[in-house]
């Protein structure tokens, strides 16, 4: 059984805006979803993963891709610089509950028992409402040839 009030966008930045990097999650109604750091600094990290919560939340991650951003004409672009396999499996622990953003606006909080990546984001998220797209940024983004891995 899967908790649908975990399905959409969910997003640090509603939390911490003006911060230098943000994390957005999402979780689709077919068990797939992503994670997504983003910072200033042009770096990104996308890991995509499958997810079900038979009480605790339960991740799967099977590939994970980092690379560079850039804005041009207004459209932000990845180009995945590493594409590699992902194999681990996370458990955690998961509230959702009313809160409010640094500014008093009510929103609905995800907190997690723990961070879902280690040293690139925190355990606490904010609903996105009504999100711009549910799809990977990086699905598109060109990748390193990959003779030039060798």
């Amino acid at each position: 059984m899967t908790d649908e009030r975990l399905t959409g966008l969910w997003s640090d930045r509603i939390l911490h805006p003006g911060s230098v990097e943000y994390v957005d999650l999402v979780f689709r109604r077919d068990g797939s979803g992503w994670f997504y750091w983003k910072s200033w600094s042009t770096g990104f990290s996308v890991s995509r993963f499958t997810w079900a919560t038979p009480g605790a939340l339960v991740v799967k991650f099977h590939r994970t891709l980092d690379g560079r951003w850039s804005v041009d004409n207004g459209v932000t672009r990845h180009e995945v610089e590493s594409d590699e396999e992902d194999e681990s499996v996370i458990e955690l622990g998961y509230e959702i509950a009313p809160g409010e953003d640094p500014f008093g606006t009510p929103v609905t909080l995800l907190s997690l028992d723990r961070p879902l990546i280690a040293y690139l984001a925190g355990s606490q998220f904010a609903w996105v409402e009504k999100p711009e797209s549910l799809s990977d940024p990086s699905a598109g983004a060109p990748r390193p040839d990959p003779s030039s891995l060798r």
